[in-house]
């Protein structure tokens, strides 16, 4: 026996009636459906050749007709089979149909092993034999009666479903035994133990199932054990062979009807019958026994399968007949044979005559000399009905969900238009629906979400840059709730205000928000980790008033209606930039009731505001003594910072903009502070990103910097997003000789976008910051080491170079604000004060060392003492520090810092650094 992809032997053309048969074979081996969509069983067709012996190549060159003539044609499925080899001398009939033996069993286990190898293959049609193999497999092992019987099955079946797992179950079986807790790998062996006994018993729906209610085996109330212990190799020869020859076929049938199910869109869908050629039949090969048993299976069971059996032999089988003398090609077309067996089938099948299936077809070999006849028609696979392609089904299923989505989506807007609700969101900001999503204070306007939140609505601060702070902070409110409840210890509430606008591409701006909003959250989680009788619980709400503040108004009387409810609500923090927009918050939140502590902000007149202002950073006329001083012992030496002639002049830019306060106020520090030693300055302003009357555009302003030789270059104007395009302008102009540039502390936002500022390597600058992180040398407090440490240890992206926190210490300077918040609150706990906003800014006053307090508060960033007076509501000496930045980054190296205290970082303090009176 011979089988394989490959078929050999004669071209069909080398028989009469060739390209008729072929023409029968396409007929059948399509698969349609009768009326009511129920499906048509086809028949097997019995090639009956006189001449076998002599002139074989009958079924090879039907094989040959089902093979792709192009290699971009799916082939039809089918295996070719020659039984050739196991030839018999019998010619007599067998009228009766001898019971089938133990050797016809034997022999048709063989056959159709080899008829699901060819099946199972790509070109047959990778059908899978679930339930043949496991009879085959049980027909094979041996189970003797001393050890155990049907019991033995079980063990027998779990070794084989870890066998069948490959290696990946086994890895996974050893890593239980190995690795898991010894209870836990009992546990989770014994769970699949119990699923394998289960699914072993064939009460579940599945192979073993079908197994129990095979017809083809007596099995009463038998087990699956039971039954299979019956048909092991010891076994089965005991039993009827008739009955494991048609359980052997039942299975092979099942396994191909499981292949072609009547419904369900997810399922593959074939388009043609499986075609099995067994070429040189007989009653001692197998070939005989195969086809009785089929004809048996389908009578018995009369159910559809898919098996287009087509033979070749001398006689018509399994009877081993002569052919009648009408069965020939020549007098019938394939049409009336079809139509003739589909006259006759229903009949004979319900009298279970063993010939109901089969089509008896003579075909006699051509004469050697009578020239061969018209070409067959080749079989090539129909297309798959368009409603059963796999990429119907898909747009099914996705019109289904666009229609779904977009009923739900449609809603969805117009509820998150009104009340910018939130839950899982889209990056286009609409919400999900149904979500379950806070009451928050927050609405839409102008496009953008504004109002106040507790951390819970994403849209009120929409950059993913916000998303791992916003949601620290709000679990970590969600503990403070808990705490509060569970201890009774005291409650305060800050109002961070940011001001974000909902917009495409604005991240970059966002960064020294996000990491003011990471200071707040590790004053909670500090206030957290003190767990003691006094200590005060933070919690923190986020408010968003828009860009530059807009909407300053709605979100300010939002607060005023949760002051009502919420006492606890005493201080705001964050505001993020010196404007006429930032004041107007100020004193609307003092209208309130509601103190600011600013943790950035320098602009002078921004502490004149209102007595309810305080901040923690220096002053603007101090950075601009601190940056004056320097100048003036650089110009003592005639050398700058990198070593170039420098000259006792300054050139000036500044914002075009007069309601940018912190600018116009910077600038005239500056102006007034060099006046003051003696250096001439030059003032240009420039148009805050490119827009705006007057003034020129910060490119064209970096290229007039070009001309400031052997001058000092001040930069006063915004670092976003002005600065890049001033750097850009002197790398077009003179990347060579670069001018000695010296930037306010704005520019920090733009130094820290790591992505953006490392694009600068070809002009080297310094810039005043108002605090510095510890890799640029400015984390030698014990205060400083803690919080790093606790920042790290909070946000993940600590490590990542690409979205670590700013170089300029923002976080450290939020973080000192919402501390200093904390220590007044305590203070007003220890002095049995009800802690409320106003009774915080009072007791903010007493931080200081004035009059002997010993109060003040030895920062993350420096000293925070507010000098004991009512109108000064800053720190004295805060720090100010000057940073290099060069080769793309800042670094560590040369940077000096004024107003430190003693003993704290003394190799950056110089002798020459302003005091403040």
């Amino acid at each position: 026996m011979t089988s394989g992809g490959h078929v050999s032997g004669a071209a069909g053309g080398g028989f009469e009636g060739f390209e008729a048969l072929v023409e029968l074979v396409r007929l059948r081996y399509r698969r349609w459906r009768k009326w009511l969509g129920r499906e048509d069983t086809p028949p097997m067709l019995a090639c009956v050749q006189p001449t076998l012996h002599q002139r074989p190549g009958l079924l090879a060159g039907i094989g040959e007709q089902l093979r792709p003539r192009d290699r971009r044609q799916k082939p039809v499925p089918f295996g070719y089979v020659d039984l050739g080899s196991h030839r018999t001398t019998r010619s007599d009939a067998d009228h009766d149909l001898a019971p089938i033996d133990v050797k016809d069993v034997e022999q048709l286990r063989t056959v159709l092993a080899a008829v699901t190898g060819q099946l199972g293959t790509g070109n047959g049609g990778n059908y899978k034999f679930r339930r043949f193999f496991l009879v085959n497999w049980l027909m094979k092992i041996e189970v003797p009666e001393p050890e155990g019987g049907p019991p033995a099955i079980s063990g027998r079946m779990f070794r084989r479903t870890l066998a069948t797992a490959g290696d990946d179950g086994a890895a996974a079986a050893r890593y239980a035994v190995e690795s898991l807790p010894r209870f836990v790998a009992a546990g989770l062996l014994f769970v699949v133990m119990g699923f394998l006994r289960v699914l072993h018993s064939g009460r579940i729906p599945g192979r073993y199932r079908w197994f129990r209610n095979q017809d083809f085996l007596p099995r009463g109330d038998d087990s699956f054990a039971e039954l299979a212990y019956r048909i092991t190799a010891h076994q089965w020869r005991s039993q009827d062979p008739g009955q494991i020859a048609r359980l052997l076929v039942g299975a092979f049938l099942q396994d191909l009807r499981e292949a072609y199910p009547r419904r369900g869109l997810l399922r593959r869908y074939r388009t043609t019958f499986p075609i099995v050629l067994l070429d040189g039949i007989t009653r001692d090969n197998g070939g005989y026994p195969l086809i009785r048993t089929v004809a048996d299976v389908r009578n018995a069971t009369r159910t559809f399968d898919p098996l287009l059996l087509i033979t070749s032999s001398r006689l018509v089988p399994p009877l081993a007949e002569p052919p009648a003398e009408d069965s020939s090609l020549e007098s019938k077309t394939p049409a009336e044979l079809v139509q003739g067996w589909n006259e006759r089938i229903e009949a004979l099948s319900r009298r279970r005559e063993i010939v109901a299936w089969i089509i008896p077809i003579t075909v006699h070999a051509r004469d050697e000399n009578e020239p061969a006849g018209p070409p067959a028609r080749f079989l090539s696979r129909p297309p798959t009905p368009w409603r059963r392609t796999r990429v119907a089904r898909g747009v099914a299923a996705l019109v289904a969900l666009a229609v779904i989505g977009g009923s739900y989506t449609a809603y969805g807007v117009v509820d998150d238009e009104r009340r910018c609700g939130d839950g899982f969101q889209w990056r286009d900001g609409t919400s999900w629906v149904g979500s379950d999503p806070i009451a928050d204070s927050v609405a839409r306007i102008d496009g953008t979400c504004v109002g106040v939140s507790d951390g819970s609505n994403s849209l009120l601060l929409p950059s993913t840059q916000f998303d791992d702070v916003r949601g620290l902070i709000f679990a970590q409110n969600e503990k403070v709730r808990r705490v509060h409840a569970e201890t009774g210890r005291p409650l305060m509430t800050l109002v961070f205000v940011a001001a974000v606008a909902d917009q495409v591409g604005i991240d970059n701006a966002l960064a020294a928000q996000r990491e003011q909003l990471a200071g707040m959250a590790v004053v909670q989680a500090r206030q957290l980790d003190r767990n003691r009788d006094g200590e005060p619980l933070l919690r923190v709400l986020i408010a968003n008033a828009g860009p530059q503040l807009g909407h300053t108004k709605f979100v300010v009387d939002r607060l005023r209606v949760l002051m009502k409810d919420d006492p606890s609500i005493v201080a705001a923090t964050g505001l993020h930039e010196s404007r006429e927009s930032t004041q107007a918050m100020v004193k609307e939140l003092a209208s309130a009731g509601i103190p600011s502590i600013a943790a950035t902000l320098t602009a002078d007149t921004m502490v004149d505001t209102s007595r309810l202002y305080f901040q923690i950073s220096p002053q603007n006329r101090r950075e601009a003594a601190v940056a004056a001083a320097y100048l003036n012992q650089l110009m003592a030496s005639g050398k700058d910072a990198f070593g170039h002639r420098l000259t006792r002049r300054a050139r000036l830019y500044k914002s075009a903009d007069p309601k940018d306060t912190y600018s116009q106020n910077l600038a005239a520090d500056l102006q007034e502070s060099l006046a003051q030693r003696g250096i001439a300055v030059t003032t240009s302003e420039i148009r805050p990103d490119g827009q705006g009357a007057g003034g020129t555009d910060a490119e064209a302003a970096g290229r007039d910097a070009c001309d400031a030789a052997g001058a000092a270059v001040l930069y006063a104007a915004r670092g976003l997003v002005d600065f890049q395009a001033f750097l850009d302008g002197i790398t077009d102009r003179c990347p060579k000789q670069p001018p000695y540039l010296l930037a306010g502390d704005d520019v920090t936002k733009h130094v820290a976008e790591r992505a953006v500022s490392a694009a600068n390597r070809a002009v080297p600058y310094q810039y005043l910051s108002l605090a510095i992180a510890p890799e640029l040398g400015g984390a030698a407090s014990p205060a400083a080491a803690n919080f790093y440490q606790r920042l790290k240890e909070l946000f993940d992206y600590e490590g990542d170079p690409q979205r670590s926190r700013t170089l300029d210490g923002h976080a450290a300077l939020s973080f000192d604000a919402g501390y200093s918040a904390v220590l007044a609150v305590r203070f007003l706990a220890e002095n049995n004060i009800a802690i409320s906003s106003a009774t915080l800014w009072p007791a903010l006053l007493s931080i200081t060392d004035h009059a002997g307090q010993q109060r003040r508060y030895e920062g993350v960033t420096g000293t925070i003492d507010f000098g004991g007076r009512i109108d000064q509501r800053v720190p004295v000496n805060k720090p100010v520090y000057i940073v290099t930045f060069k080769d793309g980054r800042a670094t560590a190296k040369d940077n000096l810092v004024c107003g430190a205290p003693a003993g704290r970082e003394s190799t950056l303090t110089r002798p020459w650094c302003p005091i403040d009176q």
